[in-house]
């Protein structure tokens, strides 16, 4: 399945430098939800600032428990959907207006959170051009 991604930027406020906080995959309805979903982290994106970000967007934060190593390769993040659609369901079992899992169409991935569960350097990975500058 092919994703596409934005990352989301915003001001580091000691150095100045701008720093991506947020990853965000489009296209998660064709996703097999009975699999892990592995996404690349070398690109390409398509930075934006967070005060770009749209407000109308339904996007689902990813938890932290949902994140796996590739098993080779530390430039594909996996996303467990198994685990993913259960904590969808509990979720949506006590909202007032629940979602269906078919209805996500875009992921959200903190960078910290996926370094921080798999000792990942994410920021390493992302393109040059684009750690920094919009």
């Amino acid at each position: 399945m092919d994703v596409t991604m934005n990352v989301y930027y915003e001001e580091d406020g000691e150095t100045g430098q701008q720093i991506p906080v947020w990853i965000l995959l489009h296209d998660a309805k064709g996703a097999d939800w009975s699999k892990t979903l592995y996404v690349r982290l070398n690109g390409p994106f398509e930075a934006h600032g967070l005060d770009e970000w749209d407000e109308d967007l339904l996007a689902l934060s990813v938890p932290d428990h949902v994140y796996v190593r590739h098993p080779k390769n530390q430039a594909l993040v996996g996303l467990h959907l198994p685990t993913l659609r259960a904590y969808v369901e509990r979720q949506t079992s006590i909202a007032t207006e629940p979602i269906g899992i078919l209805d996500i169409d875009r992921l959200l991935l903190r960078i910290s959170d996926v370094e921080d569960v798999l000792q990942y350097n994410v920021r390493t990975l992302l393109p040059r051009h684009l750690a920094g500058e919009r």
